[in-house]
């Protein structure tokens, strides 16, 4: 609730000082060795895939790190990173470098992979410093390997799906967070499909299993009471913990995207995009990173005006949706940042 405050006591008095975001996501490449089906970012990476040289990201996070020093002006401060993956994160040559320089800076990281090439942080990366990670979340969506492909469709010769079984043990023995995500989708929605995934987390020891509906042509896969009866059942039988997030699914209560000022997106193109589901799209595109420095476009005209201009009611189910709730309720009601110090 204090960054959901934050947020709203500044878009109520930002004739003071400037914000800085809270959280970004740093897409290291629109390169994937996997085709999945329902990726949302399958037209993005093909019309611009990038593979850029790791030393690029290294030079952004020193400035992410100094950006207060650098706008004295302002308060909030960047404290997490995720590597979400425009395309798959750990495709990039040098991408342990980065992960590292991540962790060394003080930020709180966390990384979305397919997990295929996480060898090569236990080969590259003091095991102390991968603790240090928030989670690595591995996108699974299947306990077999048929199924697996059926959905994931790996661009190799081979199926990754052994390899990344091996690697997530490997990482789990050494005690790195390791979760696993899952799209609940027409394929998997299933006893035997679920009842098989669940074997495999637990199997492999991960800590959690996260579910989530896939989303395909803005219409998101409908999560049934049946489905929630018979997660419980797998959940108890396997002893294994999970959530299902259908927070993109909530009724929206806002008209504006608050996240913008919170959440923007350094993708590989170069571009930051303070949409989550836009990048790519030079409607949402601020400026670029890569060229320049970005933090003198923070706050500047542009983004107001894409702020402004963004009719919510168009767009997709998102994850900043929760987030825009919230800061929606304290802005219509702010006596509840004064509730958090009673």
């Amino acid at each position: 609730m204090y960054q959901y405050a934050e947020l709203a006591h500044w878009l109520r008095n930002q004739n003071t000082m400037k914000m800085l975001p809270a959280q970004v996501d740093i897409d290291l490449t629109n390169i994937c060795n996997q085709d999945c089906y329902y990726c949302n970012s399958a037209d993005f990476r093909k019309e611009q895939p990038v593979q850029k040289n790791y030393q690029e990201y290294i030079e952004l996070l020193d400035k992410l790190a100094s950006w207060r020093a650098y706008t004295p002006n302002s308060y909030g401060t960047t404290h997490t990173i995720t590597y979400p993956g425009g395309g798959e994160p750990t495709v990039l040559s040098g991408y342990e470098n980065v992960i590292e320089h991540t962790i060394d800076l003080g930020f709180l990281t966390s990384i979305t992979t397919n997990g295929s090439k996480l060898h090569k942080l236990l080969d590259r990366v003091n095991v102390d410093k991968l603790r240090k990670i928030a989670w690595i979340g591995i996108d699974i969506d299947a306990g077999t390997e048929d199924l697996y492909e059926t959905i994931r469709q790996s661009l190799t010769k081979t199926s990754l799906f052994n390899q990344v079984v091996e690697n997530a043990t490997n990482l789990v023995s050494v005690g790195v967070n390791v979760d696993f995500k899952a799209l609940l989708n027409p394929y998997n929605d299933n006893y035997e499909a679920l009842n098989n995934l669940f074997a495999l987390v637990k199997k492999i020891g991960g800590r959690k299993l996260y579910i989530r509906p896939v989303i395909v042509n803005n219409i998101a896969h409908p999560i049934t009471q049946e489905t929630i009866l018979r997660l419980d059942s797998l959940s108890a039988k396997h002893k294994l913990p999970y959530w299902v997030n259908t927070n993109k699914t909530l009724e929206r209560n806002y008209k504006k995207c608050h996240q913008m000022f919170h959440f923007p997106v350094f993708c590989a193109d170069g571009g930051i995009y303070i949409c989550c589901e836009g990048k790519g799209n030079p409607q949402f595109k601020l400026c670029n990173w890569d060229n320049g420095d970005f933090r003198d476009s923070w706050l500047n005209h542009r983004h107001y005006e894409i702020y402004e201009k963004t009719r919510v009611e168009f767009c997709q189910p998102c994850r900043p949706n929760l987030s825009n709730i919230k800061i929606q309720n304290i802005l219509d009601n702010p006596s509840l940042i004064e509730n958090l110090y009673l």
